[in-house]
């Protein structure tokens, strides 16, 4: 379906592009830290926040919590509310008590929240379109360790090389480690429900599914970029880390749209066939 033919679709594509041009109008200047990199890094969570409604009312279409489907849309949902409020929370240190980078604080709460949120979520949806039994298939099992393995080590030896853990500080080294674990597992859970969606519904699953794949991915990354940065203090709001977290948000969010068309179109996929005559609706 084209992007055009959803106003959700619509006003999320003009609030995103409108974002990232508000980005690279100040980036000449970032490093001066002015008004309008703080209004953007304060502000830019709307699309989070989008995309959490639009999770909720497509998780209600599905069935809500008494499906499986609806609850993994609802947790969706959710991380996307837990991303916003650790946005809210760390804007406030920042710019209202004037702490740089204050990690961890109760912002890494809503953040590492998140990380469980989408664990459950992606759990869910790969029950949805039947991992349970299929990981029974030696192939399966394999896949999905492989994925979790390389995504893990790559955290480690890309991001978290050379790494000091201060372990006089307990939050700390388990956010550093437990960060990097929990995506490994929603990534590797969700690259394995896609290759079980082609047998759901006709394969109508795996767009739906591979746009959430690609946002756990955007997230992942931007986690890891923001750790690597603040643990060596060169993060700076306004840079590439907001701008991929916009769009880390902005593809979870659309990824919600999606599953309000696929419902959409698998409700009226079925009224065409239970209004379809017997006889195909050949004339006399």
């Amino acid at each position: 379906m084209s992007i055009f033919k959803n106003k959700i679709q619509i006003i999320l594509t003009l609030i995103f592009l409108g974002y990232v041009a508000w980005w690279a109008s100040f980036q000449s200047v970032v490093q001066s830290q002015g008004r309008s990199v703080q209004w953007f890094g304060a502000t830019y969570g709307v699309v989070a926040l989008i995309g959490a409604v639009t999770g909720l009312v497509a998780s209600r279409k599905w069935g809500g919590y008494k499906t499986i489907m609806g609850r993994a849309l609802l947790f969706y949902a959710l991380g996307l509310f837990a991303q916003e409020a650790g946005q809210i929370i760390y804007t406030y240190y920042i710019y209202g008590a004037k702490i740089q980078i204050p990690y961890p604080s109760w912002g890494d709460l809503a953040y590492f929240g998140s990380v469980l949120l989408y664990i459950y979520a992606t759990i869910l949806l790969a029950k949805a379109v039947g991992i349970r039994f299929s990981l029974k298939l030696k192939k399966y099992r394999i896949i999905t360790f492989l994925v979790f393995a390389v995504i893990l080590s790559t955290s480690y030896w890309v991001f978290l090389h050379g790494h000091q853990y201060d372990w006089g500080k307990p939050l700390t080294s388990f956010l550093d480690f437990g960060y990097p674990m929990g995506q490994a597992v929603y990534i590797s859970l969700a690259v394995t429900a896609y290759l079980l969606s082609r047998k759901m519904l006709g394969g109508v699953m795996r767009d739906g599914i591979l746009v959430i794949i690609l946002a756990l991915a955007v997230q992942y990354f931007s986690d890891f970029t923001f750790l690597y940065q603040s643990s060596r203090g060169t993060w700076l709001t306004g840079r590439w880390n907001d701008l991929s977290y916009l769009v880390a948000y902005f593809v979870m969010a659309m990824a919600m749209v999606k599953f309000n068309l696929i419902y959409s179109g698998l409700r009226k996929k079925k009224s065409t066939i239970i209004n379809t005559p017997a006889d195909g609706g050949a004339q006399e």
